[in-house]
């Protein structure tokens, strides 16, 4: 009895050693960056790296192929880091696709200076006004990266404990007991974004407000498809399942929310010892809710607000709160956001169709990004419905 009471105690330290390690691997940006899609490029390699002239050539080669007659080609930094990409990640299905490093959508790209791209080809252009997107806030609030994922994800998570005896004296014996485990897994979910540029423009522009037009464009379309999944994926129709929905996430009514259903939130979590990053705690609703709360006392007779500050960034009860509409209407969530990980397959993946409407010289250009939503501990959620 005792050698099989010290075999299931060495299974459960291996398992939970496991378990303790691969949470603390997504808490490790830097390592986490390390083996996804950064290259680490130096500041000239940034500068020079045109996502525009990775596509005119991915065009090249297409029609070089298609034709027989090459005129230039897919070359420079962008294929040198296509290539340490495809190393990493494998060959795409699609002939015509680039793979953007990571360190290039974190680059900054300021339109508003003429010699950083303020221009679009001409010198009596307008300068490129981008569309209003809503507010990304899954990452702000600690949700973890996971990027580098090749395979299907399965991540160990503690469902039970060991049980514990009190030695009544020194003769006393622990209790034979084993922990209890379940699995978080997860698999590439695609989302896409489409866009069509003139092959004249592409043609005519080099790092340029046309740049920003791929990277602020596509990349910040997909990055906010893929933040509202976070909070309300549906876990259907290809989407990843969020927050919201998610087994074992607490609820809170909104019925004529006030201060005590908000302080409520936070002891459901508390309560669940599931405040494990106190860092990562925070609200998350729609300008709607927060200017609703920001209009309601927090006690009668006060002019406290229940929602302190700015209505796109505030705080409720010493926690900070945000709001978006990333969220379903007359919706909250209250949680520890260290405990959300996105998983990250591969990088941005830009296509390019060069027949996309032959006669006109449109190319289509595509976006694609591959990612999963894993809530590691339902507990460290509550969920605030129908606020009114």
């Amino acid at each position: 009895m005792h050698t099989t009471a010290r075999i299931v105690e060495q299974q459960i330290r291996e398992k939970v050693t496991e378990a303790v390690r691969l949470q603390h691997a997504i808490s490790r940006e830097n390592d986490a960056q390390a083996s996804g899609g950064f290259l680490g490029l130096s500041p000239s390699e940034l500068r020079g790296y045109s996502v525009l002239r990775a596509i005119r050539g991915k065009l090249d080669e297409i029609l070089g192929r298609a034709t027989g007659y090459q005129t230039g080609g897919f070359g420079g930094v962008e294929k040198e880091s296509h290539q340490e990409l495809v190393t990493r990640f494998g060959e795409p299905a699609h002939q015509g696709t680039v793979l953007i490093p990571a360190d290039v959508l974190y680059r900054d790209l300021n339109v508003a200076n003429a010699g950083q791209g303020g221009y679009l080809v001409g010198t009596k252009n307008g300068s490129f006004v981008d569309a209003l997107r809503n507010f990304s806030a899954a990452f702000r609030l600690g949700a973890q990266r996971m990027p580098g994922q090749k395979e299907l994800v399965k991540i160990p998570r503690q469902a039970g404990q060991s049980t514990i005896v009190w030695f009544q004296n020194e003769a006393g014996a622990a209790s034979e007991s084993a922990a209890t485990f379940e699995q978080i897994s997860g698999s590439p979910k695609i989302c896409a974004a489409f866009s069509e540029i003139s092959r004249q423009l592409l043609l005519q522009t080099d790092n340029t407000a046309a740049e920003s037009v791929i990277l602020r464009g596509l990349a910040a379309d997909v990055a906010v498809a893929a933040d509202q999944a976070v909070f309300a994926g549906s876990g259907a129709n290809g989407q990843p399942q969020g927050i919201i929905g998610t087994n074992g996430v607490g609820s809170v009514s909104g019925a004529s929310l006030s201060y005590i259903g908000l302080v409520k939130a936070q002891h459901d979590i508390a309560h669940s010892n599931a405040v494990l990053d106190p860092n990562s705690l925070g609200y998350v609703t729609t300008p709607t809710v927060a200017q609703l709360l920001k209009g309601r006392q927090r006690f009668t007779g006060t002019d406290s607000p229940l929602w302190a500050g700015a209505i796109h960034q505030g705080e409720i009860e010493g926690v900070r709160a945000l709001s978006t509409k990333q969220l379903p209407s007359a919706t909250m969530i209250y949680g520890d956001f260290s405990q959300c990980a996105i998983g990250e397959w591969g990088v941005l993946a830009v296509e390019v169709n060069p027949f996309q409407d032959f006669r006109s010289g449109i190319v289509g250009v595509r976006a694609l990004y591959a990612l999963d939503v894993f809530v590691l501990h339902p507990e460290s959620f509550t969920v605030i419905a129908t606020i009114d």
